[in-house]
């Protein structure tokens, strides 16, 4: 997508029959998102919203429901050709690490074209609302849940800024509306802003934050992209489109945000001020997610197009747009993962799964116990920390056929010896873990036994020969 803005993308959609506009009135509270779950679940277009029950701003939802819309929003072919680009990055031809390609250029060829380009004035700006005139009950946000006490904002950018560095931190995280210009962030005690939270309380200083809604699709997959603590999210998305990420300063803080997005909210969290509570709040993998404290974030202002669509993702039982996009990043971003894991051949992350709790990956094995040591890898990277089963199988098993991933399950491991378990720190989306309770994983080591791994005598596959096949 290039920086022309959502409103150029939509129309390109339109065109090839990937978008339809609906005049009929929808009510925000639960009827959008029981429309889009069924969209989705029939292969269905993006649909944007044109009438909103009590609400003037367009709802557009089931953008990126598709890796056909995905890789149209980011310039490409393929997945596979987004992924080159990364790998590109990854492995340059020079020496340099890969957190300094992503604070700088990804390789020589593109120096200087892909970290955030600061300009004066975005689109963004066109119309800019202060203090009172801030009212965040007219952003169609959705109740996707009837447990939930109230809408929430689901596909909202959140920027906040490391104190001591500034080095800029961004992602996606729930942002439940507590009133006309409060919002309770409902990030988990594992997510960056957490940390950054810490440091403003030790300093006695608030945190300033912006949600930045709509604009190129590159920013909203690389905040939900599995990188590494640190890495320069903006240069990540430049990375992803081929382009750059224009970025203007807000008008309220001290922060930069994307020219081309749909809407804005600056603000601030004090540390200091006492925690909200967020009511059940819906998830990705279908469940609830219990009542828990969450900082407030004041909004100050609002800043937006002058004729803004808002975005959302409708969480809920998968498969759904979430997981649709989880998945592609998956793929995405395999070249990153073996950084971590360099015997990593492939790897899966199933939709029942929400893209979050299995794994599925195949391994070229070399030595004994190999599968055990990668197991504890996938652990260890912040993007597959909650895979809470994960199975380990050869190199020449495809883990996108589950058939031939059970069949090495059955074929390979033996349950008394190759299934363990590890505890990690609670993953707040899995239904089936005590709140607060450290989060119990397992592993299975699908993989062929090595003859110092198992020196008992095993019984051989039986194929048919060559000679005859060819017969």
């Amino acid at each position: 997508m290039s920086q022309r803005g959502l409103a150029d993308f939509l129309e390109e959609l339109g065109h090839s029959g990937e978008l339809v506009r609906v005049e009929a009135q929808v009510d925000p509270l639960l009827e959008a998102a029981e429309i889009t779950h069924r969209t989705y679940r029939n292969g269905g277009p993006a649909l944007l919203f044109g009438s909103i029950k009590g609400r003037s701003i367009p709802l557009l939802v089931n953008l990126l429901g598709t890796q056909e819309r995905i890789c149209r929003g980011l310039g490409a072919e393929s997945l596979d050709e987004v992924s080159r680009r990364v790998e590109a990055a990854v492995f340059p031809p020079d020496p340099q690490s890969w957190f300094e390609k992503v604070k700088t250029a990804p390789t020589r060829a593109m120096l200087g074209k892909l970290p955030p380009r600061s300009v004066r004035t975005g689109p963004v700006q066109q119309v800019v609302r202060l203090g009172g005139d801030v009212d965040l009950g007219q952003l169609p946000a959705l109740q996707s849940g009837q447990l939930e006490i109230g809408p929430t904002i689901t596909a909202g950018q959140l920027i906040t800024a490391d104190p001591e560095s500034g080095q800029p931190a961004v992602g996606r995280y729930g942002l439940r509306l507590l009133d006309r210009d409060r919002l309770a962030a409902c990030w988990g005690p594992h997510d960056p802003p957490e940390r950054l939270l810490d440091e403003y309380r030790r300093r006695g200083e608030q945190m300033p934050v912006a949600v930045v809604l709509g604009g190129n699709p590159a920013v909203l997959l690389a905040s939900m992209a599995p990188l590494p603590p640190g890495a320069d999210v903006l240069a990540v998305a430049g990375l992803l489109g081929e382009k750059p990420v224009e970025v203007v300063a807000c008008r309220g803080i001290e922060l930069e945000v994307p020219a081309n997005a749909e809407i804005v909210l600056e603000g601030f969290v004090d540390p200091s001020e006492p925690l909200a509570r967020t009511g059940p709040v819906c998830t990705p993998v279908g469940y609830y997610q219990p009542d828990r404290p969450a900082p407030v974030m004041h909004v100050t202002v609002l800043t937006h197009r002058a004729n803004p669509i808002y975005p959302a993702m409708v969480p809920g039982a998968p498969p759904h747009e979430l997981s649709e996009v989880g998945r592609a990043l998956q793929r995405v971003f395999l070249p990153l993962v073996k950084l971590a894991i360099p015997e990593l051949v492939d790897y899966d992350l199933p939709a029942f799964g929400a893209a979050r709790h299995w794994l599925l990956a195949a391994i070229r094995k070399t030595y004994p116990c190999q599968a055990r040591r990668v197991a504890n890898a996938v652990w260890g990277l912040h993007g597959l920390m909650f895979s809470k089963l994960v199975v380990i199988v050869d190199e020449e098993v495809d883990v996108h056929d589950q058939q031939q991933v059970w069949s090495a399950v059955s074929a390979n491991a033996d349950l008394g010896r190759d299934v363990f378990f590890q505890d990690g720190p609670p993953d707040p989306w899995d239904p089936a873990t005590v709140a607060g309770a450290p989060g119990r994983k397992m592993a299975i080591d699908a993989t062929r036994k090595l003859p110092n791994e198992c020196p008992a005598q095993r019984s051989l596959p039986a194929p048919m020969s060559e000679r005859i096949r060819q017969l």
